[in-house]
């Protein structure tokens, strides 16, 4: 459950984990970094106070939410950019997409990835050319800086022309783009701080960096196996965004399951736009765009939920008519077996019956034929004693037993 106490302690978290990220930005280009971080943080809070009272607010002071957002929006920008420029982004954030929508608890959009894209759209050329980061770098510390400036890391990977990169460069962020968002080993650190910290939603987390890693081995830009693993989560500012913004819990549904598709969605609409389009920073891009639809997330999973309760329902009195008529099948099917054994046995003892008849009737006839044999096979010339005796002798005879 959110408080405001706990959101005001993350917002904390969040901003001292920031500050280190900050400090790599120093540490690249110099001074102008941490001004840049300054002039968006201030611009920030004071349109927070003015904010606040022309509502008749109370400015709450231990509200860090500002510190957060200015601090985010900064890194998302090159350290070259003019302060005017910074400044006017933080305070378009600050009045038009946070207090116009009812502040921290109400917002559609993500106000930091919005003011970036208005100040984009504004001030293209400011916004994506960038200083090349150099080791203990510095850049001018004029408002504007017009020389030494070039694309970055990202435009010339998706066209194929980058240059390569050793191991180091990609894991520390010394590549050319946003402040922030290249420091891949940094930011990784922050993200494992904040899901200790359980500031950070475990499923759409997960979720989204196992949905991006399975994009980049399957469809590699650049590179291939953990080079294009690493490219993916450098390239378009994916890790930073996903990691502050995506996973700010103000903007990530409610539902575990809702929180799964989230978290693939935005991986995959990220990289969409970034491949499909002229648009370097793909991931700020979508994040507007999938906040719109963060309720309907929930929705879609009250609604499977209900579905698969109707359909479990159904499948449990299916199951159960077909337990039930499974065991009057099988009893009547036994029966019936029993039936047809006692039917089968009757027929194999009459057919033995028959058979030891036939036996017997065949071994009669047998016995007939061999008693009849001797009588039958006489040999010729052997005369019987009628046919010995005379004509005349046969006649007294006949004349004797008369008398």
């Amino acid at each position: 459950m959110l408080t405001e106490k706990s959101e005001k302690l993350r917002y904390a978290k969040t901003s001292a984990l920031l500050f280190t990220i900050v400090f790599m930005a120093y540490y690249y280009y110099g001074l102008r970094a941490v001004l840049v971080a300054a002039v968006s943080v201030v611009a920030s809070v004071a349109a927070d106070y003015v904010c606040c009272s022309a509502m008749h607010k109370k400015f709450d002071w231990t509200d860090e939410s500002p510190l957060m957002s200015g601090l985010l929006l900064a890194l998302l920008m090159p350290a070259s950019v003019p302060y005017t420029v910074m400044a006017f982004a933080a305070v378009f954030m600050t009045v038009i997409c946070k207090h116009a929508f009812g502040g921290n608890s109400n917002l559609i959009f993500c106000p930091v990835c919005t003011a970036y894209i208005f100040a984009l759209l504004c001030f293209p050329s400011y916004i994506v050319r960038y200083p090349v980061p150099q080791p203990f770098g510095s850049v001018p510390l004029g408002n504007i800086v017009s020389e030494n400036l070039t694309h970055s890391y990202t435009y010339y990977l998706d066209d194929g022309t980058a240059s390569a990169f050793s191991l180091l460069d990609l894991v520390w962020g010394k590549l050319a783009g946003p402040m922030g968002s290249s420091a891949v080993l940094i930011i990784l650190i922050c993200a494992v701080a904040l899901y200790f910290f359980r500031d950070i939603p475990t499923v759409a987390f997960f979720s989204g960096l196992a949905a991006n890693v399975f994009i980049s081995v399957l469809f590699p830009v650049g590179e291939t196996g953990w080079y294009a693993v690493l490219n993916s989560l450098a390239a378009g500012s994916f890790l930073f965004v996903f990691v502050f913004m995506a996973c700010d819990p103000r903007y990530v549904p409610k539902r575990a399951f809702s929180q799964l598709i989230y978290g693939v969605i935005f991986a995959a609409g990220a990289f969409i736009i970034r491949r499909n389009t002229t648009i370097e920073n793909g991931a700020v891009f979508m994040m507007p765009l999938i906040c719109v639809f963060r309720d309907e997330f929930d929705r879609l999973t009250d609604s499977l939920e209900r579905l698969m309760k109707f359909l479990w329902k159904w499948i449990k009195i299916i199951a159960r008519a077909v337990a039930k008529y499974t065991v009057i099948f099988s009893k009547w099917l036994w029966k019936e077996l029993k039936l047809g054994a006692a039917a089968f046995s009757k027929l194999l003892d009459r057919l033995s019956d028959f058979i030891v008849k036939k036996m017997k009737e065949r071994e009669s006839k047998k016995q007939e034929k061999s008693e009849a044999a001797p009588e039958e096979e006489k040999p010729e010339g052997e005369v019987s004693d009628q046919e010995e005796s005379s004509p005349a002798e046969t006649k007294e005879k006949e004349e004797g037993r008369n008398e």
